[in-house]
């Protein structure tokens, strides 16, 4: 879980991982907990990409940080496409590709230029 600290003062939105020491979710008179009071709110979500979402649809200004000490973006998980549920369309585009495997750039340049342009 990710918790959005906003602060209308400093006009700041700050991501912090649940687990983080600066993550002090309390309700209070100035600001609320999944609500927004006079200077502020803290709101929980799933993921960065809700947080940053809510941000930009509830037009907030300002700026969104990402905590330094927990650090949010620094431990995602890279999923495979299968497992979450993606599928690609097939555009035709690939219909007759091949793999080229490059190992020796300069070499197949020099081949290339001779053939389109012949030999000096």
């Amino acid at each position: 879980m990710f918790w959005l600290d906003v602060d209308k003062p400093t006009k700041t939105a700050t991501i912090h991982r649940d687990e983080c020491v600066h993550a002090v979710p309390e309700g209070g008179e100035q600001k609320g907990v999944n609500e927004m009071r006079r200077d502020g709110g803290w709101f929980s979500f799933d993921s960065v990409g809700e947080a940053m979402r809510f941000h930009k649809e509830q037009q907030l200004t300002g700026r969104v940080i990402m905590c330094s000490h927990c650090g949010p973006l620094s431990q995602l998980s890279s999923e495979s496409m299968a497992k979450l549920n993606v599928r690609t369309v097939k555009t035709g585009c690939d219909f007759d590709a091949r793999e080229l495997e490059m190992t020796d750039a300069k070499s197949q340049w020099r081949r290339l230029t001779e053939r389109l342009l012949g030999r000096k």
